[in-house]
């Protein structure tokens, strides 16, 4: 499966190449850390019984990892869009109205 995209975080002061990937039913974030004693992760978004969000693991088991690290995943991503909406409301060259 082709990774969407692909960035860097930092966790505990070093790299973690992150892949995201699209499912049918949402999309999943493939953490590969830079430290060789962490196992990758594979961590997505789910719902509790009160249809709030939470970063979950899959397989299940490293939920407190999960949480951390899906902070930062949240932080670029919305950091990203950000970025990508202050370009696109910038005028690149002023446009004369017929009014002028």
């Amino acid at each position: 499966m082709a990774a969407i995209q692909e960035f860097e975080i930092t966790y505990q002061g070093l790299a973690a190449t992150v892949a995201e990937h699209s499912l049918k039913h949402g999309r999943v974030f493939h953490i590969d850390f830079a430290q060789p004693t962490m196992m990758p992760l594979v961590i997505t978004v789910a719902y509790d019984s009160d249809d709030k969000k939470f970063w979950t693991s899959i397989p299940e088991g490293r939920q407190e990892l999960a949480e951390e690290v899906g902070k930062l995943v949240a932080g670029y991503i919305r950091n990203k869009k950000k970025e990508i909406c202050a370009t696109t409301t910038v005028k690149k060259s002023p446009v004369l109205s017929l009014f002028d």
